[in-house]
């Protein structure tokens, strides 16, 4: 393994002008069998498949020079020191509302307000009054300039034993609060000052912030003024658990917590101050940067679990953090002067630090949502719209539920046009839908069609006028949204795979793929392999398997969790990623299932959930959730449908001639959860997939709600994977009345053909 480039007279600016690469890095393909001591080139599993580019090695770094996180920032700040690099909308805290505009900081002055916060945070820590030496993460922080340095032993994956974690990382910092830019600046000093960052998040629950609290011991949270009273409360509640926790810095000012706040924080011995103040300390008191070693944590990155059990905590040493920005460098788009990117997803999730990183690592200007705090009544996905609007942006990180929304707000749009319009513009995009499955115009671009003002408004609408491009992961996406959005906002869409323990995305595709739906190839930082799971009948002969992960983007293991690292990671380092993948001609990747997600149904036959769920979101547009559940004493399968309100209003109408515009959502779910409209409703979704599952894997009965899958419920986890016995237990009245009271409405159906 090994830099991408190399020799000292081959500079980093040298090494980046050649990337992207201009060669095909949209293929994967499979290398000769080696011999091994081990089972894996057994029949149980495929050959070992790499990046086209590179098969001979895997790269770890761009550059040997740029192989840690703060290498990579200080040679962007050197690179394009007098562009802007991140951006905000100022926050008037008396009025309680954003600015109408962006201000930026320089990649130059980002470089002084990292540093001087990275200072301040250990001048501060250093002067604390509550420091307790005989509390081991409190010594760390006394014997930090000492010994940061040392920081990093390097290890294999399996090899995180108590001892060499304690060696691998500093004091660890947590980070609280949504997408701001202080969340970055922080996450710039730490690295800088090899400092050890985490993330609280209020989406796994307080429990679950006392246990990262306790697990890490945390002796500082960085966070937003809001967070502070929940912080004190934790420390009021757990003290055992959080009596590490000695300072924390509000990123926004001090006078925005109340005094009630500040008196109970003394009584509990936290110091607490504002960024600002912090910063202005490390400006009058620097410290010279404290470059980590490769193999220093990075960060720990908590996963929220399906299973509902206490989190993972990955840990990401500074190495995974080059290696992923050195695979999106490789492939994806360098900015020019005035390309920007929008920090939309949580930066709580390694996705979003990924995808960030990236941005500032090759020139882009970085914005972020507008400030929230102090507001009770909250349109994320409005504040989106107006903040995108407003910035402008070039490319930015997306979820595919934010997708399915946005293309049913672009038909709605469509129909506000006149006629006349509405016909000439669902004729471009019908054009653009063929283009993009033509080897001679995949974008679709044509420069007659794109000036057509009523088309082109569908991108203004809702602020994508120089978007060229969008990035999905972390769920399947139907390929008809794909297509259609790619026609009617005319822009790229690229598809992602990965997980927190492979550094987030470790797969992409082309922004034009003219085929969507595989997740694209392999990075030239990682290698895969399949592995036969026959029990729910996917075998390496048909190319179909669970994937197989290792490489240089791969975490290092669960934080003090040995017995999770042994069971994910086996003896030749490879990681089982408990997902289901096929392989296509190209040796690109498409996920199809999870292992273990399947069950016997009462006639005994298996049954894989995760499939038939995409099955059925991929082929029926109209639905934008499904969670798929089967009981081994029944012989048929049910189901909770989520639905967009204009989706439901439409079928209404169409169906039962309501010809409504507008109904609240009350009644409306009451009206398409009668038995006669799921009916209907579920023999339109089962006509489009019948062709593609057995007769026994079909719906037979169907709960239908707005956003049914949500975070607060605790269904999903915060990156929308389905939490299965979670959400078994909170469904649990819904599916008896399907299974006891309504029963199968496909049998019932049938009965009544028959009597006609």
């Amino acid at each position: 393994m090994s830099s991408l480039y190399s020799g000292s007279d081959f500079t980093a600016d040298l090494a980046l002008s050649h990337l992207p690469f201009k060669q095909d890095v949209h293929q994967s393909v499979p290398l000769p069998r080696s011999s091994s001591r081990f089972s894996l080139n057994s029949a149980n599993y495929s050959k070992t498949f790499r990046n086209k580019v590179i098969t001979n090695r895997l790269i770890e770094s761009i550059h040997p020079d740029l192989n840690t996180h703060p290498q990579l920032f200080n040679h962007a700040a050197k690179r394009f020191k007098d562009r802007p690099c991140l951006s905000s909308r100022p926050y008037d805290y008396a009025k309680k509302q954003s600015a109408s505009c962006f201000n930026s900081f320089t990649y130059q002055q980002v470089w002084h307000k990292k540093n001087n916060i990275g200072s301040g945070i250990l001048r501060a820590l250093l002067a604390n009054p509550y420091l307790d030496e005989k509390l081991e993460s409190h010594r760390k922080i006394k014997n930090h300039l000492r010994d940061w340095s040392t920081y990093g032993v390097a290890s294999y994956l399996r090899d995180n034993k108590d001892h060499e974690i304690e060696k691998s990382c500093s004091f660890i910092l947590s980070i609280f609060a949504v997408n701001r830019l202080e969340w970055v600046l922080t996450d710039l000093a730490c690295s800088s000052y090899a400092i050890t960052s985490t993330a609280l998040y209020d989406t796994l629950g307080s429990d679950t912030s006392q246990y990262i609290l306790d697990l890490t011991k945390c002796p500082i949270v960085v966070c937003t003024s809001d967070k502070v009273g929940t912080l004190l409360k934790l420390k009021q509640t757990y003290p055992k658990e959080t009596e590490s926790v000695i300072s924390i810095i509000s990123m926004d000012p001090i006078a925005t917590i109340n005094k009630d706040a500040l008196q109970l924080a003394n009584q509990l011995k936290v110091q607490i101050t504002d960024l600002a103040s912090i910063e202005k300390l490390g400006e009058k008191q620097p410290i010279t940067q404290l470059s980590p070693s490769p193999d220093a944590l990075f960060t720990i990155s908590f996963t929220s679990g399906t299973t509902g059990s206490k989190p993972k905590g990955v840990m990401i040493p500074h190495r995974c953090a080059a290696a992923y920005v050195s695979f999106l460098t490789s492939i994806q788009p360098h900015a020019q002067l005035g390309d920007k990117a929008y920090v939309l997803l949580p930066l709580t999730h390694l996705y979003e630090r990924e995808t960030s990183a990236f941005a500032w690592t090759n020139g882009y200007e970085l914005g972020f949502p507008q400030t929230t705090v102090g507001q009770t009544k909250i349109d994320t996905f409005h504040n989106m719209i107006d903040d995108l609007k407003l910035f402008q942006p070039t490319y930015m990180s997306v979820v595919p539920r934010l997708l399915t929304k946005l293309e049913t707000l672009i038909k709605e749009q469509i129909k506000q046009l006149s006629p006349n319009n509405q016909v000439r513009v669902n004729q471009i995009i019908e054009y653009k839908v063929k283009k993009q499955g033509s080897k001679d115009g995949a974008t679709g671009f044509d420069a007659m069609l794109d000036s057509f003002e009523p088309y082109k408004s569908l991108r203004d609408f809702i602020g994508f006028n120089e978007m060229r491009w969008v990035q999905t992961a972390s769920a399947p996406i139907a390929s008809s949204t794909l297509i259609y959005l790619k026609a009617s906002l005319n822009m790229g869409i690229r598809q992602l795979y990965g997980l927190t323990e492979s550094g987030a995305a470790i797969t992409c595709t082309d922004a034009y793929e003219a085929s969507p739906g595989t997740c694209g190839s392999i990075s030239m930082t990682g290698e895969f392999k399949l592995r036969s799971v026959r029990d729910m009948g996917y075998d390496i002969n048909k190319l179909e398997g669970e994937i197989l992960l290792r490489g240089p983007q791969m975490f290092k293991g669960y934080y003090y969790n040995q017995e999770e690292t042994n069971k994910a990671v086996n003896e030749e380092g490879w990681f089982h990623s408990g997902d289901i993948a096929t392989i296509d001609s190209d040796g690109r990747i498409r996920i199809i299932d999870r292992v273990k997600n399947f069950f016997k149904m009462q006639q005994g036959e298996y049954i894989s959930p995760e499939k038939i769920e995409n099955r059925y979101l991929s082929s029926n547009p109209v639905i934008s959730q499904l969670y798929v559940h089967g009981d081994s004493l029944k012989s048929y399968l049910v189901g909770i449908v989520g639905i967009e309100y204009e989706q439901g209003l439409k079928f209404l109408n169409q169906n039962f001639g309501l010809n409504k515009i507008d109904m609240s959502c009350e009644e409306l779910l009451q009206k398409i959860n009668t038995v006669e409209a799921k009916t209907k409703f579920l023999a339109h979704l089962n006509s489009n997939v019948c062709n593609q599952l057995n007769g026994f894997e079909l719906l037979h009965n169907i709960h239908i709600e707005i956003n049914p899958l949500t975070v607060e419920r605790e269904v999903v986890t915060p990156t929308f994977k389905l939490r299965r016995p979670v959400a078994q237990k909170f469904f649990a009245n819904v599916f008896h009345k399907l299974y006891e009271i309504e029963k199968s409405l496909v049998i019932e159906a049938r009965l009544q053909m028959a009597k006609l």
